[in-house]
């Protein structure tokens, strides 16, 4: 028993050494506040908040969701600036990827701040597949409007009766791990963050809700432990996308000025959506999603007019095809994952 002591304090930090790190994070954001303001008076653009406040104002809630859920704040910028603002998808897409790549990495390190647990070895072989994917998904496979609109609330929509079903009405206790890592779990989720960032590309978002789903319902592992492990991801994501289209495309235009104005409010807002979420219950980032996927399937059905063959075509092939996926992860676990296991 003695031993067993020792070792636990080896391995689980005193009360005192959670703060030996949150320099760091209080560092950095100082360091970007600092900078942020020198070129904001330099340049003086102190006015554009008064042209686009309402990036500020969306961006405090998604912030938020984007460090709490494996939803990024894209989910919540993207529905917000393509059917409120009337923003063209590719923009929101561009600011969702530009906005998570600080605030999201600002949620990551309070992750590591708050020593809160995560799964690297998945963080690193979707992130090194999601690097593929916002690759092909910019240059490559293109889907032109309103279709990112209708793919992102079906995929969530479809996601969300997953989870439902998961959750309610198969019951299993909620697994700390994976089982055994070998080169067909790297496959796996090398695939993850292909097919993740190809989604990220077009919606800002994704890579992070794909990997979740895989987590929770191809191997039933814990709410807690997927969800800021997702925020990891999409944070890294992120700044692959944001790299492409600010070095490499160009192309982001006016959406630097939303940018500026949001960006200050995220490196706040995330990381305590990321401290809130590893304090809550389980079932209450479960309820959050699920409000959340609602109020977007609502109004996507309210603000988006399916006016051609195509369209209705288009919802209904993303539906069945995200159905039986999630299905099918319910299945693999079901079947190569014991009950007692899990």
């Amino acid at each position: 028993m003695k031993l067993s002591l020792e070792t636990m304090k080896r391995v689980k930090p005193q009360p005192g050494q959670l703060s030996d790190r949150r320099w760091i994070y209080f560092l950095l954001l100082a360091i970007i506040y600092t900078n942020w303001i020198i070129f904001m008076t330099l340049t003086n653009r102190w006015e554009l908040f008064l042209h686009y406040w309402p990036a500020s104002v969306t961006m405090s809630l998604g912030s938020f969701v984007a460090g709490a859920t494996a939803e990024g704040g894209a989910a919540v910028a993207f529905p917000v600036f393509t059917k409120v603002l009337h923003i063209p998808s590719s923009d929101a897409r561009t600011f969702g990827l530009m906005i998570q790549s600080f605030g999201m990495t600002m949620a990551s390190v309070m992750i590591f701040v708050q020593r809160i647990k995560v799964m690297p070895r998945v963080i690193g072989w979707v992130s090194l597949g999601g690097i593929l994917g916002q690759i092909i998904g910019t240059y490559l496979i293109i889907i032109p409007e309103p279709y990112p609109k209708i793919l992102f609330t079906f995929v969530a929509t479809a996601f969300g009766v997953a989870m439902i079903i998961s959750r309610w009405f198969i019951h299993w206790s909620p697994r700390e791990d994976l089982p055994l890592w070998d080169n067909r779990y790297r496959l796996l989720f090398g695939v993850v963050g292909i097919m993740g960032g190809i989604f990220a590309a077009q919606t800002g978002s994704g890579i992070d809700m794909l990997t979740f789903m895989v987590l929770t319902l191809a191997f039933g592992i814990n709410e807690k432990i997927s969800t800021p492990t997702t925020v990891v991801i999409m944070g890294l994501n992120s700044v692959v996308g944001f790299f492409l289209h600010g070095v490499v495309s160009q192309d982001i235009g006016t959406m630097w000025n939303y940018w500026l104005v949001a960006m200050p409010i995220v490196i706040v807002g995330a990381p305590l959506g990321a401290y809130v979420a590893s304090k809550v219950q389980r079932d209450t980032i479960i309820y959050f999603l699920l409000s959340l996927i609602t109020i977007e399937l609502v109004t996507t059905l309210w603000l988006v007019p399916f006016r051609s063959l195509s369209q209705v075509l288009f919802t209904v092939t993303a539906v069945a095809l995200c159905t039986v996926l999630f299905w099918g992860m319910l299945i693999f676990r079901k079947k190569y994952i014991p009950m007692g296991e899990a």
